[in-house]
């Protein structure tokens, strides 16, 4: 029998064909947040290399803001405040900022979208860029802050604006990420 049968008294029992096929679509903190993570850390390591194609630098985009600004979209995790202080702490040792800079800019980044998530799922990619950018101006403008307040001078701006601008051109990550583990999860539905 390939359907679902009914039982005697009503209801419906599930067949393997089906319990399979739903155990498949489990998504586990792996797949959407570690994996994720390691790619980070590995592409920040590989875009800060002394390679110069044609006389200029690789860009340096903050890649976990990414998934600070993804992980809260796509579910409300202990785990990812976690694993963005790790990547923050993981920032602060290899571009050499001051312990917690990073982490704290980049947990901030993940609280307050996991508190506007009930209005910002389901919204156009356009809404979510734009979203998105007013989110990094935020992220880097705090950063500047910080900096300032550390250090009583202001960061080089070009530079920022440099940082900004590659960390923007990883935005359809952030629509791969929402496309791939927003509604794949049949706990979640």
């Amino acid at each position: 029998m390939l359907g679902p049968r009914k039982r005697p008294f009503g209801g419906t029992v599930i067949n393997r064909g089906v319990r399979a096929s739903m155990a498949s679509k489990v998504i586990t903190p792996w797949d959407w947040i570690l994996a994720p993570a390691l790619m980070s850390v590995a592409l920040t390591i590989v875009l800060a290399t002394a390679f110069q194609p044609f006389g200029f630098y690789l860009p340096e985009p903050v890649s976990p803001f990414i998934l600070a600004f993804a992980w809260p979209l796509i579910r409300p995790s202990y785990i990812a405040p976690f694993v963005l202080g790790g990547l923050g702490f993981f920032l602060d040792f290899f571009w050499g900022a001051p312990l917690g800079f990073w982490t704290f800019s980049l947990v901030l980044v993940y609280g307050v979208l996991a508190l506007a998530r009930t209005y910002l799922i389901g919204q156009e990619w356009i809404v979510l860029f734009g979203l998105f950018l007013l989110t990094e101006f935020i992220f880097f403008s705090l950063c500047v802050l910080l900096t300032f307040i550390d250090t009583g001078a202001v960061a080089r701006l070009w530079g920022v604006v440099e940082q900004a601008f590659a960390t923007t051109l990883m935005f359809p990550f952030v629509l791969i990420l929402l496309e791939k583990y927003l509604h794949s999860d049949v706990r979640f539905m």
